[in-house]
């Protein structure tokens, strides 16, 4: 066997593989003879088929199969022995490799196409400048956040006319053209919310309405939603898909949820424990309660950036045309070529950033082991007891230890999660942070635009 590489790129090579009879005609013939003791054969008994009516029967096959598998291992090491750094899988080249007849042919030549990663230095270093959004915790904020609390924790009200935030219970009755009730159709009583109303003069029609008040619309038209028409109207999905009728809302209860006070018994409630006595006090951990929410945001989405700033910076080659056909090969009669082209970019991207990650992985060590798991998830538990208990309860927490390891998905989302810590920590101790303090709606605008 003789193996070769020929350059045919800056990041793309072909690898020639020639094999001769020495290589695979051992096992050839160790395969046939196992076909020979097994064969069942009419006129012969088991293990007596002469050798060479099993070798016209079967060789050609058990040629063709040993020596793909020579190829693959063969090439697999190769690849290993010579350190190259593929991209992909090695592909056939057909325009190479000519036509096999393992009928005649004893000596064969087969080539294959290689993408190689590019050589590259990455140096984590304070010239690499990286936002860290500091989202600002405003006081609009925390009023919409004591509200939705005080509305969790009040009390209903029936109040005689409806307003914008009420829930009103009643029928729902189909009408037919001329706008009587249809006989035998559609009849239901549910609760509508105006907020899940879309269309705004339907939204108006639910405001300042009394018991036995009356309205008429067509609740798919002003919910825009099949599954809430669905299940306003007590029908299959598939039913409220096609439905064109108007509907008669007749009113029999209004809901109103009166905002809890603001007093101790209710800053008990939400926060108990932590003797919280006045709304300033409640308006302070609501703020620290944000804060420690926002930060967590922050964090991945400096990660994000991070990761974009080192695929700028390191500006990475790879052999584009390679990948594209690899894709293609990979996923035969899955994709298409204009789909290909349209994910390429983020194919890309990907592709960059695992080779950016692989490098810092080797260069600065990071790995999770198993004890590193165990920590984390033994600190997660002993976090949870009171501090007088811990030492005591040492032997139960290793038993839920174990059993939280015998989890393998469980493992390996706290083992990604510890990786992603030692990266983010890396990323604060050698990058250059730049704060700016933005509002939530700012934030949000910037995240939703996070490549993926």
């Amino acid at each position: 066997m003789n193996i070769t590489k020929e350059s045919t790129g800056d990041l793309t090579a072909i690898v020639r593989i020639e094999l001769n009879k020495d290589d695979y005609e051992k096992e050839v013939n160790i395969a046939l003879k196992d076909y020979q003791r097994k064969a069942n054969i009419p006129g012969f008994r088991p293990g007596k088929v002469p050798f060479g009516m099993v070798k016209k029967m079967y060789g050609n096959a058990v040629m063709a199969d040993k020596i793909n598998s020579i190829l693959s291992e063969s090439l697999s090491t190769y690849i290993k022995d010579n350190d190259l750094k593929i991209l992909g899988n090695p592909l056939p080249n057909a325009e190479k490799t000519k036509a096999v007849d393992f009928l005649n042919q004893t000596e064969f030549d087969f080539y294959f196409d290689i993408g190689l990663a590019p050589n590259f230095d990455l140096e984590m270093s304070d010239s690499i400048d990286v936002d860290y959004y500091k989202i600002k915790i405003e006081d609009k904020m925390v009023d919409n956040y004591l509200e939705d609390m005080r509305k969790r924790n009040g009390s209903p009200v029936n109040p005689e006319v409806s307003e914008k935030e009420d829930r009103l219970y009643g029928e729902f009755v189909e009408l037919d053209n001329a706008g009587s009730v249809l006989k035998n159709g559609i009849s239901h009583k549910a609760s509508v919310l105006p907020e899940y109303i879309k269309l705004e003069e339907v939204r108006k029609m639910l405001v300042g309405l009394k018991i036995a008040d009356k309205i008429i619309f067509n609740p798919l038209k002003a919910t825009e939603s099949v599954t809430e028409t669905a299940a306003i109207l007590g029908i299959k999905s598939e039913e409220a898909e096609k439905l064109e009728s108007d509907f008669q809302f007749t009113v029999e209860e209004i809901t109103r949820i009166t905002l809890a006070n603001l007093d101790e018994e209710f800053f008990s409630k939400v926060y108990p424990n932590m003797g919280i006595k006045t709304e300033i006090e409640l308006r302070e951990q609501i703020k620290k309660d944000a804060a420690v929410a926002y930060d967590k945001e922050s964090e991945k989405q400096f990660m994000n950036n991070a990761i974009e700033k080192l695929i700028e910076t390191a500006d990475l080659p790879l052999p584009d045309d390679f990948l594209r056909r690899w894709l293609k090969e990979n996923n035969e009669d899955k994709i298409t070529e204009e789909q290909i082209e349209g994910q390429y970019d983020s194919f890309a991207r990907s592709m960059r950033w695992h080779l950016i990650e692989s490098k810092i992985v080797e260069d600065h060590k990071i790995e999770v082991n198993d004890g590193d798991v165990r920590s984390e998830i033994k600190n997660y538990f002993t976090s949870q007891l009171p501090e007088d208990n811990r030492d005591e309860e040492d032997e139960r927490l290793s038993g839920i230890v174990d059993s939280v390891m015998a989890n393998k998905e469980e493992v390996k989302k706290i083992s990604d999660k510890l990786f992603d810590d030692k990266l983010l920590s890396l990323f604060k101790e050698n990058l250059t942070i730049s704060e700016k303090d933005i509002s939530y709606e700012e934030f949000v605008k910037i995240a939703s635009t996070i490549k993926n």
